[in-house]
């Protein structure tokens, strides 16, 4: 569906639709066909889009009633497929009791026992053994259960009443039932639909969405390192143009060029392309295994490949190039990946070209250097260059040699307390010594004895910040201003495909305040130093309750979601009677997959009130209702779940804390599966559709290789949701809340006071230092609706005017937000209606601003904007 003038896959425009919202059709066709067809046509499209949320603006109305009939037909399916699948209106929402909530049985027990009983004692020659019925009794396909056509509804089961399997489309047990229609039932608040706006040049749009992914300082989220893939793919070495001067995040760089590498004929162009990029030999490793179809993030099993000889003397080339020592610990950091890679690289065949490069290779794999061979005697000489770093070992028949890695020296002398000799080393490495800032002030306040820091410590700051990262700057700046008293509690994300959490008691001891201050100040100046070199706005314009998200820095193992939420962030409970939770999901062939939907209930002290999952389907007074449990996913139908929990009732029984859970209960990774997704929405009435696209909330996919997935905490008394997308590690055998139930409650508790610390960078804090240092005049929405506007004084500089703008020092004050004319800078949680051309600016949900006219940023960009 591209522009004639450029060949992009339809898989690619349809990310550029669901990325910035711009619709590209065919262009140079004139309209044939009835008109009053084609406005028909059109109309029952605007109808369709606003069943999913989206509606069309203007221009692109326009031009899809100037396609032919059969163009503009083919357009709007690709428009609204785009758009249902991001909500995932697009798959068939079949529960087990088709009549959910009505339906479901209150008491499970005796659901189970029936159950039990049918499935051992039920025989087809006699009757019912409970309804007493002749000839009721009948085996189901394909599960060949036995069920009494009275004892249980087919106008109601969709699947199998005894395993809960989905039956065969064809089975005559499955009645056709039509649920009550009594209207509308869901959440609709006023402007929730977003806009369509037309595109009109692909390449620009992607040239520009591309540049902002590789400029990102930060690890990329799925969606976009598959939108980047995308694009990769549909440009090919043409995107080489489009690349900065340098790619932050390796990650990245591996993405782009290891897709390039896969087209032999460009092989050299995109080698040489990236000889400007790579500096270490994890550089090398990530592109090797991003070139064979693996993650180049290198946290889970990568696949082996052999690369043609070009490649592989290009490699060798640029491991020689690097420094030998940096070579030789690097190599040792992924010691497995790389002796691996050594036998398919040939280290060792032509060692002569690249002698450095067989040193290292020899240091990691202990191979033993005779001194009379050329080899040896080489090997050895060059190691001699490096006293401090090499050391030998005798065995029989020759020399090993051993290494002295950089990081051990790190460790040895801060071991040691030694302040300036770690300093010395981690003077080389600026994100290292950010990293260990704390420990290293620590250690240096212990040794002076009074709050003040030594001046090397200092020194040795400045020299680094000026290539520190950003998001680094961020988050050392808000994680020093909270070390004057203990973390509720410390939690860790160990790096790997899926984000596990375990907390821990904090006993570091604290900082004291005027060392906090001597640590906070350069790296605040640091920051406002890059952000007052970015291009000015006359106006900004930000939303105070960007103070309940946070700043991403982790983005790499966040789940695929709809609204791209910051894990750690809080959200307002939605309005409406009740929270709709959904999974869906489609099993591959041959393997069975069993997912359940549970929701685990807690007071206040985090002790286990009650259950709402497969084993207890309805809780008293309704508080929540589940609607069954279906045990299998086949085409066409898949698996489908919902959950509804009730807030106000919930309250009532001394709930506090509500953790919704999705298991893989018979063990199937979610990586397994043909696709899987999650979310929730809010119902306000009884009956109507089970799932309405218009009132999806939140829409994730379930990734990777976990097995439970936790996508939030709900807080009932203070009616937020915080977002923690985290994985439980699972235990041997099947899952359930029940098993979990301890875990689940640490993960909340902890999480929440982890997240809640303010020991974590927040986007209203980056906001506002974007605006006071891009801006003379900043306008803040206010949570009460009004506009406080603060202007800069003339003699004012930076840093004052971004304390008055943290802290709201208003210099007027007015009841609404008056649109300007003039380009914008703008933050918050949504985009305001009718931004000036030439605006940019992030938002959490983008509803009424065009790609085309305005630059929208994720807040990844936000970041990435302040790198060196």
């Amino acid at each position: 569906m591209g522009s004639p003038s450029l060949e992009l896959t339809g898989a690619a425009t349809a990310l550029l639709l669901r990325t910035t919202g711009l619709v590209f059709l065919p262009s140079g066709l004139a309209p044939s066909g009835d008109t009053q067809a084609r406005e028909q046509g059109l109309e029952a499209l605007e109808a369709d889009l606003a069943g999913v949320g989206y509606t069309l603006d203007g221009k692109l109305r326009e031009a899809l009633l100037a396609l032919p009939t059969e163009v503009m037909a083919a357009s709007g399916r690709f428009i609204y497929d785009n758009c249902a699948a991001l909500l995932g209106s697009n798959r068939p929402f079949v529960p087990l009791f088709r009549n959910f909530p009505e339906s479901v049985p209150h008491d499970t027990q005796h659901l189970y026992v029936q159950r039990m009983l049918g499935w051992l004692f039920q025989s087809p020659e006699q009757p019912c053994i409970h309804c007493g019925a002749q000839g009721t009794v009948r085996a189901l396909s394909p599960c060949a259960h036995l069920v009494c056509e009275r004892c249980f509804n087919g106008h109601d089961y969709s699947a199998c009443p005894i395993c809960h399997r989905r039956l065969s489309p064809s089975e005559p047990f499955l009645k056709p039932t039509e649920l009550k229609d009594t209207g509308f039932l869901y959440q609709q608040t006023a402007g929730r639909l977003t806009r369509l706006s037309l595109g009109t040049d692909p390449e620009a749009a992607a040239s520009q969405v591309l540049r902002r992914l590789v400029s990102r300082s930060s690890v990329l989220h799925p969606r976009e390192t598959m939108l980047l893939q995308m694009f990769v793919s549909s440009f090919g070495v043409r995107i080489l143009e489009w690349l900065p001067p340098r790619i932050p995040v390796k990650e990245t760089l591996a993405c782009v060029m290891g897709t390039l590498l896969r087209d032999a004929r460009t092989a050299g162009d995109v080698l040489a392309s990236a000889a400007a990029h790579v500096k270490t030999a994890t550089d090398v490793l990530r592109v090797l295994v991003a070139w064979a179809g693996g993650n180049p993030d290198l946290t889970a099993k990568v696949p082996l490949k052999s690369p043609p000889r070009p490649v592989r003397r290009a490699v060798l080339r640029m491991l020689e190039g690097l420094s030998l020592l940096n070579l030789t610990e690097d190599l040792r950091r992924h010691r497995d990946l790389w002796k691996a890679q050594a036998k398919l690289l040939h280290v060792f065949e032509e060692w002569p070209r690249h002698p450095k490069v067989a040193l290292a290779f020899a240091v990691l794999r202990e191979t033993v250097l005779v001194p009379e061979t050329p080899f040896g005697a080489a090997a050895l000489a060059l190691a001699r260059e490096h006293p401090a770093a090499f050391g030998r070992v005798e065995v029989d028949g020759g020399l090993r040699l051993s290494f002295y890695s950089w990081a051990s020296q790190v460790e040895m002398a801060l071991e040691r307390r030694d302040v300036r000799g770690a300093l010395r080393l981690l003077r080389q490495r600026p994100g290292e010594l950010l990293r260990r800032l704390d420990h290293v002030s620590r250690l240096s306040v212990a040794q002076s004895g009074s709050a003040s820091l030594a001046p090397e410590l200092l020194a040795a700051l400045d020299a680094v910040l000026p290539r520190a990262a950003p998001g680094l700057l961020l988050t050392l700046v808000a994680h020093l201003r909270q070390r004057h008293q203990p973390f509720a509690r410390r939690v860790f994300f160990p790096k790997g495909e899926a984000t596990h959490a375990w907390g821990m008691e904090d006993r570091r001891p604290l900082l004291p305040g005027d060392v906090i201050g001597q640590l906070v100040a350069p790296l605040e100046r640091e920051l406002l130093r890059r952000a007052e070199a970015l291009p000015s706005f006359p106006r900004a314009v930000l939303d105070e309750s960007l103070g309940d998200l946070l700043v991403p820095l982790a983005e790499k193992t966040a789940s695929r979601a709809l609204v791209a939420v910051p894990r750690g962030s809080v959200l307002p409970l939605p309005e409406g009677k009740t929270l709709r939770f959904f999974v869906h999901w489609t099993e591959p062939k041959g393997v069975r997959v069993d997912l359940d939907l549970s929701v685990a209930f807690y007071d206040k002290d985090w002790w286990l009130v009650d259950l709402c999952d497969f084993t207890n389907l309805r809780l008293e007074d309704d508080a929540a209702v589940h609607s069954g449990d279906v045990t299998s996913g086949p085409l066409p139908l898949g698996g489908a779940e919902f959950l509804d929990v009730h807030a106000p009732r919930l309250l009532a029984r001394g709930v506090r804390y509500a953790i919704p859970v999705v298991f893989s209960f018979n063990s199937v990774s979610f990586d397994r599966m043909e696709d899987a997704f999650a979310g929730f929405m809010v119902r306000d009435g009884e009956g109507g559709p089970h799932f309405d696209a218009r009132a999806v909330e939140q829409r994730f996919d379930l990734q990777g290789s976990a097995k439970i997935s936790v996508p939030l905490v709900i807080d009932l008394a203070e009616k937020q949701l915080r977002w923690v997308d985290v994985k439980v590690p699972p235990e041997d055998g099947f899952q359930s809340v029940r098993r979990s139930r301890g875990e689940l409650a640490h993960l909340g508790k902890d999480t929440l006071a982890y997240f809640g610390s303010g020991a974590r960078p927040t986007l209203w804090e980056l906001a506002c230092l974007h605006a006071a240092a891009r801006s003379r005049t900043v306008q803040v929405r206010r949570r009460d609706g009004f506009v406080s506007v603060l202007k800069r004084a003339a003699d004012e500089d930076t840093a004052g005017f971004l304390r008055r703008v943290r802290a709201m020092e208003a210099d007027a004050t007015a009841p609404r937000f008056m649109p300007g004319t003039a380009p914008t800078f703008f933050a918050g949680q949504e985009d305001m209606p009718a931004l000036p051309a030439g605006s940019e600016g992030y938002a959490l949900r983008f509803r009424h601003t065009s790609a085309q006219d305005v630059t929208r940023l994720a807040a990844g960009d936000l970041v990435a904007a302040l790198k060196a």
